[in-house]
């Protein structure tokens, strides 16, 4: 199996965002697949207390070629989910 390097990484920071996930989720990965582009999308989780880990690990597992996950044990903000990008992209 080659892994294609990404040509497009998209980077999300999350915080208790279980209401607005599974239509990010059903909206944003058509239309990345419609580019034709090799593309990782990355989630950093930024200590949320509800269940957006939770279904961060189920987008994970439904498609794992192009889903990158990051939780934060607690609420960092944005400036360091950036910073965890840079060195999680492939």
């Amino acid at each position: 199996m080659t892994i294609r390097r990404p040509s497009l990484s998209v980077v999300i920071p999350v915080y208790n965002e279980e209401a607005g996930l599974p239509a990010l989720f059903s909206r944003l990965y058509p239309a990345l697949d419609a580019l034709g582009l090799a593309y990782e999308v990355i989630f950093v989780n930024d200590g949320s207390r509800d269940r957006s880990a939770a279904l961060l690990r189920e987008q994970f597992v439904a498609r794992p070629d192009v889903t990158r996950v990051i939780l934060f044990n607690a609420n960092y903000g944005q400036h360091l989910a950036i910073i965890a990008r840079a060195r999680s992209r492939r």
